[in-house]
């Protein structure tokens, strides 16, 4: 593997890495703005 293969795998995970944390942590699992009920499958309450 060269360097070049190096930055693109670091690349991709650091991407892979921010999307895992923009959609599931960030939001805590919701996926809309109208509320946590629209693709989870449970509905609370």
């Amino acid at each position: 593997m060269g360097l070049s293969d190096i930055i693109l795998m670091i690349l991709i995970v650091g991407g892979a890495v921010w999307l895992l944390y923009r959609s599931l942590w960030k939001k805590k699992g919701c996926c809309g703005d109208s509320g946590c009920g629209g693709c989870s499958g449970r509905k609370d309450g």
